[in-house]
């Protein structure tokens, strides 16, 4: 995984050695659980807000990110093959 600015914002490229893991940071509702991607130098760390009354928020955009990332491997995969086939 690569970090990029593109003058919009920064912008990580994913690589085969990526890694997405959760990970525990304590116990009790003071320390959530994190999403951490990882690979090469650059880690990126999905954090929940602070309030735990906003952590159902936080799993709407979770969820939200789930499927969409659904959807990009769905089109990566389909063009994939049809570069594989042509």
């Amino acid at each position: 995984m690569t970090a990029t600015w593109d003058g919009l914002g920064l912008r990580w490229t994913v690589g085969a050695g990526t890694e997405v893991t959760v990970e525990e940071t304590g116990t009790g509702a003071a320390c959530p659980p994190v999403l951490v991607l990882a690979g090469g130098l650059c880690v990126v760390t999905l954090v929940p807000p602070e309030d735990p009354t906003a952590w159902r928020g936080c799993a709407v955009f979770l969820r939200r990110l789930r499927d969409h990332a659904e959807d990009l491997a769905a089109l990566l995969e389909a063009r994939a093959g049809r570069r594989d086939g042509a």
